[in-house]
Order: C-alpha cells, then structure tokens, then sequence
C-alpha cells in the first residue's frame, strides 16, 4: 500500500516539475516578446483596453500561482530527497502537500497549476488577437501612405496643394492610424473601406488632373487642327454653292450652309472659343481651358459632322449635271456602236440634252428628261422587237431630284463616258 501511494506521489511531483519548467518557458516568452508592449493599458482605450487590462490581469495571476507552484515543488523535492524508498511519515507528509487542496486557495496542487496554464492561455490568446488585428490595420495603413505619397507628389507636381480628395483621404488616414494604435478591436467596420475608396478616389482624380496637364499642348494642337478641317470644309461647301448658282438653274432649294456665327460668334464661335482656351491655358489656369477644351471638342465634333454633309449637299449639285453628262455620253456610245446615232430623231434628242447639259446655268429637270428620252429611245432601236432594253454599259439610273418629268434619275455616272463628252466641242459651252 505504501509503495503505491509513494508512486503517485512521484508522478505527481514529476507532472508538478514539468508544469512548473514550461510554465517558466512561457512567462518568460511572454514577458520578453515584443508584442507584450501592445498590452499598455494607458496607451488603449475602448475594448482594447479592457481586454489589455483582463490579459494584464491573468498574466499577474499566472507569475502568483507559478510563485506558490514552484515553492510547493522545490519543498516536496526537499522533503523526497534521492532516496528509492521512504518512510510513513514523509509519505503521508508528501502525500498531503501534493494532493490535498492548497489552505489559502482552496484547490490543489495539480489544479492549480491547471488555472495557471489556463490564465497564461488566455494571455497568450489576447495578445494573439490584437497582434492580428493590428498587423491588417497597420497594413492598411502603410498602403494608404504610400498611395497619398505618390498622390502629393502628383499634387506638388501640379501645384494643387488644395486638392480637396487627397485632403478627405490624409483626414481618414490620420482618423484610422489613431484608432489602430488605441483600440484596434473596436476599429469601426466601414472605415477601412472609406479610407481605400477616399485613396482610391484622391489617387484617380490627381492622375486625370496630370493627363489633362500634361496632354493639354496636344489637345490644343489637335483641336486647332480639327477648327482647320472644319473651315476648310465650310470654304469648300460655299465654292461649291457659288459654282452651282452659276451654273445651275434655280439650284436654291438644294444648296445649303451653316448658320452664321458657327466660327466667330463672340460666346460660341469655335474659332473665338478655341483662342480664349489657349489663352487661358497660357495664363496657367490649365484645369479650367482643359475642362472647357471637353466643351469646345464636343461642339467640334458635331459641327464636323455638320460641315460634311454641307459640304458633300453642295457638291452634289453639280455632280448630279456631271451625272448626266455622263450618262448621255453613254447612251451615245450605245447607239453608235448599234449604228443608229444619225437617225433623225436620236440626234435631235442627243443634240438637245448635250445643249442643255453644256449651256450655263443648266436647267437639270430638263436635262433629266431629255437624257432619259434619248436613252428610252436608243434602247427601242437597239433591242430586237422594239422592246425595251437595259440600257448602256456602264449605265446607273437617273436620281429622282433631276427626273422629276420623266420618272428617270441621273444620280450616278460612267466617269469615262463623262469625260470623254465633256472633251467634245465646248464653244460656249459650260465646264
């Protein structure tokens, strides 16, 4: 019986001696790591703090119960001694220090130094969890001042030391840097995101700023560029206007022209408007010509489009007589080759569409007419049966505005049959 109470009491003092040694290893880790300075309670606030002062709490708890631990452990190593066998006294004496509950504290021995290993825990895991949170917050941190950096370098750059997004992002960064450092457990939810989204903002805003500044040259260039192709096709259009009212019978209700104004009205003309833009970019107020220069482009482009179709109405006038000169030339080269040009009536019809087509100003509705008369009936003669054929090589309809008599139009052309009439006899006869 005594041997094996002797026994338990040797498992005892040995599972005692080791809780004791790690218990040791683990104070001390604790005490020397770097973390353990995250655990000062004047430093915190909010629930960081509370939990900082627990941890701080367990951690004077577990030095205490490692205190009477070791005392009770060096003190059954000393009563034990290094002998095999002992005797009943020390046996009942050990047996009592090391199972029976301790007087001041109401456990016993192996218990407690359970409630040690559980405190040094709770340390431990306190310590662990504000570690974490703190190391993603820091990274947050050290991102945003990185990206507000590279920003100010931007805004110094450009000379915008008001940018109003990159003081809303420093604002937030300095709001979430504090709360990192005081309570990083009760940091709120969303901040994080609006700190990220405000650098985000900040970071994009500044680079569309340095695009638009250093791009500005170019835009003006390209701009004035754009004015240029613009006023070439107006100048364009109004020759082809004056051309065509020299030329053209009653050409009014075809031809066409951009309102007044559309280059040098004093608010919105484009070439105005474009001169006040460069000036104001040369006077340093470059965001405000860039944004306007937004403005400018998009009246540009409309009007662009606008001077094109001026352009190609206008010139359409005199093509569609180019049209059927084209075609009469056709028709003629037709009947030749058939061998029926002299015959009375086809050269009176030849000789009377060429007059009109190569007399100033052309009447086109009467050109029309004659040219689908002469072509109807050059298709009569030479189509077997005198049925109606499908015209000349080459030949493409005439186009409803100048056949309105005839139901024929003469919107394209055969460019080789055109000009070889147009090189026949001109006298005074128009180009």
């Amino acid at each position: 019986m005594a041997s094996m109470i002797q026994e338990r009491i040797d498992r005892t003092l040995a599972l005692l001696s080791d809780a004791v040694a790690s218990q040791a290893a683990v104070l001390m880790e604790l005490e020397n790591a770097p973390e353990r300075a995250l655990l000062v309670p004047d430093r915190l606030t909010g629930s960081t703090h509370q939990r900082a002062t627990a941890a701080l709490s367990a951690l004077a708890d577990a030095w205490h119960w490692y205190g009477i631990l070791t005392d009770l452990v060096e003190r059954a190593r000393a009563i034990r001694g290094d002998k095999a066998r002992v005797d009943a006294r020390t046996i009942d004496e050990l047996d009592a220090l090391l199972h029976n509950p301790l007087t001041h504290l109401g456990i016993r021995p192996a218990d407690l130094a359970g409630r040690t290993d559980g405190a040094l825990q709770t340390v431990r895991t306190c310590i662990n969890e504000i570690v974490s949170v703190w190391n993603t917050q820091l990274t947050v941190v050290d991102t945003a001042e990185q990206q507000i950096a590279a920003a100010a370098a931007i805004a110094s750059r450009l000379r915008l030391d008001d940018e109003a997004g990159l003081a809303i992002a420093r604002r937030l960064l300095a709001e979430f840097s504090e709360l990192a450092a005081t309570d990083p457990l009760s940091l709120p939810e969303g901040l994080s995101a609006r700190l990220e989204a405000a650098v985000a903002a900040a970071w994009t805003g500044l680079d569309e700023l340095a695009r638009r500044h250093d791009t500005l040259p170019k835009a003006l260039q390209d701009a004035r560029e754009l004015l240029d192709r613009i006023v070439a096709l107006i100048e364009q259009a109004a020759a082809d206007a004056d051309r065509a009212r020299g030329r053209i019978l009653r050409p009014g209700t075809s031809l066409v022209r951009l309102p007044d104004g559309v280059l040098d009205d004093e608010r919105h003309g484009l070439r105005t408007w474009l001169d006040r833009l460069t000036a104001t970019a040369s006077a340093g107020r470059w965001k405000e010509a860039s944004r306007g220069l937004d403005r400018w482009r998009e009246l540009a482009d409309a009007t662009l489009i606008s001077a094109r179709r001026v352009a190609e109405t206008n010139a359409a006038v005199l093509r569609t007589r180019d049209d059927l000169r084209g075609l009469l030339d056709g028709w003629q080269a037709k009947a030749a080759g058939r061998g029926v040009i002299e015959e009375p009536e086809l050269a009176d019809l030849y000789r009377q569409a060429r007059s009109v087509l190569y007399t100033a100003p052309t009447d086109l509705d009467r050109a029309a007419t004659l040219v689908s008369a002469f072509g109807a009936a050059v298709d009569r003669r030479s189509t077997p049966g005198g049925c109606a054929g499908h015209g000349p090589v080459g030949h493409v309809p005439p186009s409803d505005d100048a056949s309105r008599s005839s139901g024929s139009s003469p919107s394209s052309s055969v460019s080789q049959s055109s000009s070889a009439g147009q090189s026949r006899g001109r006298g005074t006869e128009q180009k």
